[in-house]
């Protein structure tokens, strides 16, 4: 059997495929979710739920004014740039706190 020059990689036809249908930057965004579980730990996670991305801002929602505040006032700037430097390819102008019942199962 003869090889064909012009194999591609499958992340590559893959890729193509995903740009073609404009899934290309939601599948981008989905890396966020990931992203976040990364940078806040184990700690802030339970009391934090990304609702979503638009404008160039990251929507979080918090389960208490408490945690809100904490993460306002201490920790947005460093979570900021955690999330930029691991998404270099997105620009995260802000993160949105947002306060929020959470239900965790």
């Amino acid at each position: 059997m003869k090889r064909q020059a012009s194999a591609e990689r499958i992340g590559d036809i893959l890729r193509g495929f995903l740009e073609s249908k404009g899934l290309a930057s939601k599948l981008k965004h989905l890396e966020i979710y990931s992203a976040w579980e990364e940078v806040v730990g184990s700690v802030v996670l339970p009391h934090t739920r990304v609702a979503g991305f638009a404008q160039h801002k990251l929507y979080v929602d918090v389960d208490s004014a408490a945690h809100m505040h904490e993460l306002n006032s201490f920790y947005k700037t460093q979570i900021l740039q955690d999330l930029r430097d691991k998404l270099p390819g997105m620009f995260i102008e802000d993160i949105i706190f947002r306060p929020a019942g959470l239900r965790r199962s």
